[in-house]
């Protein structure tokens, strides 16, 4: 089950400080950067979960690297935060994300290996 899963428990987490990170975003920004860093965000675990009820290893690597996507996007939208000025100090961000993506493609490597 995909619940059991630490890159799971690691997407929940990083969900629940991004919303509150974007709190701190302008009004102006609440149809733009704040929404689509939302839906970027929560990608990431929805491509997890989706991907562990798949039949093969072969899918659920597919969607692991559809999560990785999600996560630099979500590093490339605090980049443009930061160049517009309106964050700043964001390395423990980026240092979860690395993380959580060093994870996911261990996985996806250990699931390609298996397929093969």
């Amino acid at each position: 089950m995909y619940k059991n899963l630490v890159i799971w428990k690691d997407s929940v987490y990083l969900i629940k400080e991004i919303y509150k990170l974007v709190d701190m975003l302008p009004k102006s920004e609440d149809y733009n950067l704040k929404s689509q860093l939302k839906r970027a965000v929560v990608s990431v675990a929805l491509n997890i979960a989706e991907g562990k009820c798949r039949a093969t290893s072969k899918e659920f690597s597919h969607f692991l690297n559809t999560a990785s996507a999600s996560l630099y996007e979500v590093t490339a939208i605090l980049e443009i935060c930061e160049e517009l000025e309106y964050l700043s100090e964001l390395g423990k961000f980026y240092n979860k994300i690395n993380l959580l993506n060093r994870r996911i493609n261990s996985l996806r490597n250990k699931l390609m290996e298996e397929s093969d």
